[in-house]
């Protein structure tokens, strides 16, 4: 394809996302969505997507750049898109491998409840299915809770990590989920809408809600002294007004040996997001400091 026909496609690609309707609207996750679409057509940093058939499951993942492996996970009812500032950072300097977990976006939903182990173990197959033997890990929120779980189970598996947003225990929960709360409700209009877009099954939202809601009203469990085993360094970031009380990031950080803490001044939960600029610089020094 010429680099005239990639510009096209990239244009088509950034007038179709900025005109699909509510989802772009004023939401945070959204924000940047049509020029990660513009940058990964002329980038050159794509590969592309595929499907792995894993544990009883499809398991849809895209892979950009080139370099030291490093799995970007995602955050609850998110998706590949939810991280991409990270993503086109990281591209620049590592294989960056981002899957849609388990029942999120592209990927199928198994039967049963979502529980952290389970996708985590997702992300392992994934591993063996690319021959990578070790990566260091991004994840946001539920994807942080994932990491961590790896790093406990498979610490041969894992090389550096930074998380965001992320509890080891529902303690650190500012305010629990409402088991009751509306599949259809304006607030998660967003997530629902991109959902329908991206997933096999749309109908499937309402189910899959419901189970991501029990998930996290009932995981994550991690003791303190399950926190010490983890061998890997660790960044633990948060943002200064984050849904993850303060003094629980505080107490992750401190039950880790190898850890360093940073707090995002005037971000919430959304950091990766609103404050990509001053979360992607703490992963970048973090990373390149071996």
């Amino acid at each position: 394809m010429t680099k005239f026909k990639k510009y096209l496609w990239a244009v088509l690609a950034l007038v179709v996302a900025l005109g699909a309707g509510g989802f772009y609207a004023i939401n945070k996750q959204a924000i940047g969505i049509p020029a990660f679409y513009v940058w990964k057509a002329l980038s050159g940093q794509s590969h592309g997507g595929a499907t792995a058939e894993i544990n009883g499951i499809k398991l849809y993942y895209e892979t950009y750049g080139e370099g030291p492996p490093v799995l970007v996970l995602h955050g609850g009812t998110g998706f590949i898109e939810s991280m991409h500032y990270q993503i086109s950072d990281l591209a620049k300097d590592h294989l960056v491998i981002a899957p849609d977990s388990r029942g999120h976006g592209r990927s199928t939903d198994g039967e049963g409840p979502l529980h952290y182990a389970q996708m985590a173990d997702d992300m392992l197959a994934l591993m063996d299915h690319l021959k990578i033997e070790k990566a260091d890990i991004v994840g946001w929120s539920d994807g942080g809770i994932i990491a961590l779980d790896l790093a406990i189970r498979h610490p041969d598996r894992v090389g550096h990590i930074a998380v965001s947003g992320t509890n080891f225990d529902t303690s650190g929960l500012a305010e629990m989920p409402d088991l009751t709360s509306d599949p259809e409700g304006e607030s998660v209009a967003a997530q629902r809408d991109f959902y329908k877009r991206l997933a096999p099954d749309p109908a499937h939202w309402p189910v899959f809600y419901r189970k991501v809601l029990a998930m996290w009203a009932s995981e994550p469990h991690y003791t303190v002294e399950q926190l010490a085993t983890i061998k890997s360094p660790v960044l633990v970031m948060a943002g200064e007004h984050d849904s993850i009380k303060r003094e629980h990031t505080d107490a992750l950080a401190k039950a880790i040996p190898l850890s360093q803490e940073v707090i995002i001044p005037g971000a919430s939960h959304f950091a990766p997001v609103s404050h990509h600029v001053e979360v992607n610089a703490a992963i970048d020094v973090f990373l390149k400091a071996r």
